[in-house]
């Protein structure tokens, strides 16, 4: 995905810690989308809530890889023109469309605002990214260790959970500076898009922030730049707040200002009456909250040596038992078919099956090539077998001729034997060599000339059938 170049902390980082201690890989691989979330496939409202009258006023909760509507398509051009028109602006390579129309959405359709918001954006992440130079001992580890801020458990569709514990920050705030707080919140959420999310499925997360202890009025300052500036440079990656921990008249308070909220944000704000509150486990599995807030997870222990970073999960089930997995995730087969069919990007894959993909192909070329392989052993033998079987058989051949050659040279000789004696024993005298005789030796002395021709015949067509061969 193209959003990835921007930094990918994984691959780019020279050597991120975390992958070469055995126990924080194996807490790493945990807090990657599961198997099953890529056979999560949003629909209707999950993708988009659609506001008729205002369409600005809509929530869009998947950007990439999806068709937009003609209101989105058009306030994108319209961007897209401002753009260009401010040519010493030069986007980086991670601003594609969906990323662009996020701006959009961020300045409530104002795009002017949205433009500056891009050129403010472009600033925060050259000074904040790349994060290549992270180290157990960075500072930016060290303060996600703190556990004031940190990444546990997903809800029903996938959604990672961000908790903050605000008393917690209160505690830490003064050792850090405000920059140093927000650049370690950046590289986790940073961490949390690259690593945790699936674009075009599910791109947003829930926070659940816990003001117990904690006067709203007396919020840490940092706490109160923080949150603000992540809402501005992290878009439209918000699904839920959770708020817990509020007094009694901080609910009525918080009743009063919510009907001056813009709706769009009230809708995304839920406030917890108590501990347990059932408004929580509607979207979330209790054993991926926390017992301190009611669910059944083991509480994250605080300040323990890389105990909050990588993130960590504390189950590996994430859709309620009531739910109906057929209704919300699609078959393995059908996630395959629409992978072949191009439907699914190469950059959001699941890697699970994309590897069982290659690893099949794999086997198929290797099958392939065993396959060729016998096929030419196959025919090395045949063609092995067959000049075995000419030379056997010019052989048989040889031998044959040999034999013949040594009948012909018993007949020449008896030739020589025949003609000597006519030679030297001619006699006209009947009583010696009568004509009967005559016709006897003449007989057997054209045969054997005959059969003297036919052997330097068969000599010569075997001497052209070695020389064939041989050629």
């Amino acid at each position: 995905m193209e959003e990835l170049k921007r930094i990918r902390l994984a691959k780019e980082a020279e050597n991120p810690f975390y992958l070469n201690d055995p126990k924080l890989l194996e807490i790493y691989n945990k807090s990657l989308p599961p198997k099953e979330s890529y056979y999560y496939f949003p629909k209707g409202e999950e993708i988009i809530t659609i506001h008729h009258k205002k369409p600005i006023k809509s929530i869009r909760r998947v950007f990439y890889n999806i068709k937009y509507t003609d209101y989105e398509n058009k306030m994108l051009n319209q961007l897209k023109e401002i753009i260009k028109s401010h040519s010493e602006l030069t986007l980086p390579d991670f601003f594609l469309e969906y990323f662009i129309l996020m701006f959009v959405y961020a300045r409530g359709g104002d795009l002017d605002e949205s433009y500056d918001l891009i050129v403010e954006y472009i600033k925060f992440s050259q000074k904040m990214f790349p994060f290549t130079t992270i180290t157990p001992n960075s500072k930016i580890v060290e303060i996600l260790n703190k556990g004031f801020i940190y990444i546990y458990g997903r809800d029903n569709r996938f959604r990672p959970i961000i908790i903050c514990q605000a008393k917690i920050f209160e505690k830490y705030e003064k050792e850090y500076q405000t920059e140093e707080l927000l650049q370690a919140t950046s590289f986790m959420c940073q961490f949390l898009i690259n690593n945790m999310l699936v674009p075009g499925q599910f791109e947003t997360w829930n926070m659940l922030v816990n003001l117990k202890g904690v006067s709203v009025i007396s919020l840490p300052d940092s706490l109160k730049k923080l949150i603000p500036a992540l809402s501005k440079y992290f878009l439209c990656r918000l699904n839920k707040t959770f708020v817990i921990g509020l007094n009694f008249i901080t609910r009525i308070l918080y009743k009063i200002a919510v009907n001056f909220i813009d709706p769009v944000t009230a809708s995304k704000i839920i406030v917890l009456d108590k501990k347990g509150d059932p408004k929580l486990f509607n979207f979330i599995r209790p054993d991926n909250i926390e017992e301190q807030f009611g669910g059944t997870a083991p509480n994250m222990p605080i300040e323990i040596k890389n105990g909050f970073f990588p993130p960590r999960m504390p189950s590996p089930n994430f859709i309620k038992d009531e739910e109906n997995k057929n209704n919300i995730l699609i078959s393995e087969d059908e996630y395959i078919k629409r992978y072949k069919n191009g439907k699914i990007p190469e950059e959001t894959v699941s890697p699970y099956i994309y590897n069982q993909i290659k690893k099949e192909e794999e086997e198929k070329i290797r099958a392939e090539e065993i396959k060729q392989r016998e096929k030419v052993e196959e025919m090395n033998r045949i063609k092995r077998e067959k000049e075995e079987s000419i030379a056997k058989n010019l052989i048989i051949q040889k031998e044959k001729i040999l034999r013949e050659q040594k009948l012909i040279e018993a007949k020449k000789a008896q030739f020589n034997k025949v003609e000597k004696f006519v030679k030297y024993n001619w006699r006209f005298d009947e009583e010696i060599f009568n004509k009967k005789n005559y016709n006897l030796y003449h007989t057997k002395t054209k045969n054997i000339i005959k059969d003297i021709n036919n052997f330097g015949r068969k000599k010569q067509t075997f001497t052209r059938k070695i020389f064939s061969l041989n050629s």
